[in-house]
């Protein structure tokens, strides 16, 4: 662990040569107004377009390190995030889309829950104060059935695990991600069981959708969406043959 560094925050990163330098700019700026080391995590999945050759030229402020893992092939978001996360090395690691669709603030709030005993504080989109619009129809409704399955097949009491904006501690990401198996979507659920299991406080925030939003989004509802209800037995098969102890 580098102690000198405070957050480092993890991108995975897939094609994404049209916004990744707006987004490392955004990110950047916010990261600088608050905290005097930090690093930036790109993990290209697999890229086809100039996604690396764009972050190779950036140049970041002063207090940043920022650093680029190329997968040589797409493995998935998990797998990439998975990779990013084990790479980090402040106290606090989060992770968020490329696109940037939520306000950054909520960071704040994440720290301000590590800081005060939790040990992941995960983004929710139906918290009192959330802000989310504009998410397509047939794909909100396929959310909401996603998170009735989670309640009724693997835990509780977390009705929104697929908010791409999460933290955790560095000691419950390293105790997590090293056992997570899905490469996929289906990640979120994974980690969420993993933390459930192993007894980590997790505090849910709020979060703000931005107009950055991508309504075009990258998950293809039909296929990803059974790759991800089966993913649910997955875990409770991965969990029953002791692969997470």
């Amino acid at each position: 662990m580098n102690k000198s560094l405070v957050v480092s925050v993890v991108l995975p990163a897939f094609n994404e040569e049209n916004l990744i330098a707006g987004t490392l700019a955004s990110l950047d700026a916010f990261l600088a107004a608050r905290f005097a080391h930090y690093e930036i995590i790109v993990v290209d999945d697999g890229s086809s377009d100039r996604t690396a050759e764009v972050i190779k030229s950036w140049h970041a402020g002063p207090g940043a390190v920022v650093r680029l893992l190329v997968n040589e092939v797409n493995f998935g978001k998990g797998y990439a995030i998975r990779r990013g996360v084990l790479a980090s090395q402040a106290p606090f690691v989060i992770f968020m889309d490329a696109d940037l669709p939520y306000r950054l603030e909520a960071i704040d709030i994440f720290l301000q829950a590590l800081q005060s005993g939790s040990d992941l504080a995960i983004g929710s989109r139906v918290l009192a104060g959330s802000h989310v619009e504009g998410v397509p129809r047939l794909r909100f409704i396929a959310g909401q059935i996603f998170s009735w399955l989670v309640q009724a097949l693997l835990f509780r009491g977390l009705p929104d695990t697929q908010c791409g904006f999460k933290a955790f501690t560095a000691a419950a990401a390293g105790q997590i991600f090293p056992r997570l198996t899905i490469d996929g979507f289906g990640f979120d659920v994974e980690m969420l069981y993993l933390a459930r299991k192993f007894g980590f406080r997790i505090q849910p925030v709020p979060v703000q959708m931005t107009e950055t939003y991508r309504r075009d989004s990258r998950v293809r509802l039909v296929r990803d969406s059974l790759k991800m209800f089966l993913d649910l037995f997955r875990v409770r098969w991965n969990d029953l043959r002791g692969r997470y102890k």
